[in-house]
């Protein structure tokens, strides 16, 4: 491992060790922030695209909600769209017929791994790079089995055998981001909606929704979508942007409809207590699907520390 690779670990953990592995007098200095969206650094430059809250203004007397700089939020009212095209496309470039919008210019994969749940993963793992994370997240299998990006980065193996799996030691790997999104693919492998709700809690039906939380139909399929932005009206009703992968893994979009459902034709009215969010390609979520995702579920804390709350 290099120097500033042992030093981003190291800080993640918390542990303040030097590069060889001795308690160090000093914590080690910072990193330098990454890119807001760091898949950009390998996408192609040419491609035309806008930020997420350029692309679409608020329904009339709505206004965006406030959100923190830095935040999981603001990185997602941020994600680039494209606007060449609004045809999704599968892993393997074929186009598909789906509901969209809008296409987020984020890669998919040349496999059938990043699929609904998948994709809510990756952004959220995305984000937690672009904020110095990345070296500390965790993340479940269906299996109920936790994995560590720094236990990929020590060499760990896993191997599935029968409905957990084993871990074996091998060879370092390194810090780097395009190691971050191997391990992505493992975890989509063994992941799904199932497993998401471990790495994620349960939003109170009597509080707001916000940008960032994941509505969840756990199951094998199962479904998942991302509430992407949101913007209130002084009455209190809240209406979102939503985005979903789906089966086959294909292009994040974000999910276009019509009355009732939206206003605009985009802005999905966000419901109360025992209320439902209707979606284009899927059953009606109940609002108590909504989820949220939790830094100390997805921080590299030890195996079998963190238990899911309904």
């Amino acid at each position: 491992m290099s120097a500033r690779g042992a030093r981003a670990l190291s800080a993640a953990l918390g542990l303040g060790l030097a590069v060889g592995g001795f308690a160090s007098a000093e914590p080690a200095p910072p990193l330098p922030p990454a890119p807001t969206h760091p898949w950009l650094a390998s996408m192609n430059a040419e491609v035309p695209h806008v930020p997420l809250d350029e692309r679409f203004a608020p329904p009339p007397g709505f206004t965006r909600t406030a959100v923190e700089p830095g935040s999981f939020a603001a990185f997602l009212r941020t994600l680039p769209v494209r606007t060449d095209r609004q045809i999704v496309l599968d892993y393997r470039s074929r186009p598909l017929l789906r509901p969209a919008a809008a296409i987020v210019y984020l890669d998919v994969g040349e496999t059938d791994s990043q699929q609904c749940a998948d994709t809510a993963l990756r952004l959220y793992a995305e984000w937690r790079w672009s904020r110095g994370l990345g070296p500390s997240t965790a993340f479940h299998f269906t299996s109920g089995d936790r994995v560590r990006f720094t236990d990929w980065v020590a060499g760990e193996r896993v191997v599935a055998v029968g409905r957990g799996i084993s871990r074996h030691a091998g060879e370092r790997r390194a810090t780097s981001h395009a190691s971050f999104r191997s391990w992505l693919k493992l975890v989509f492998r063994y992941a799904g909606t199932q497993s998401l709700r471990l790495d994620t809690a349960s939003v109170p039906e009597a509080a707001a929704l916000e940008a960032g939380d994941v509505f969840v139909d756990p199951g094998s399929p199962g479904h998942a979508v991302v509430l992407l932005d949101v913007a209130a009206a002084p009455d209190g009703r809240r209406v979102a942007l939503v985005g979903q992968g789906y089966m086959p893994a294909e292009e994040l979009h974000v999910l276009g409809a019509g009355p009732p459902a939206t206003l605009s034709g985009v802005w999905f009215v966000l419901p109360g207590a025992g209320g439902q969010l209707p979606t284009p390609s899927w059953r009606a979520f109940a609002r108590a699907a909504a989820r949220r995702f939790s830094p100390t579920r997805a921080a590299n804390l030890s195996p079998g520390a963190v238990r899911d709350t309904p």
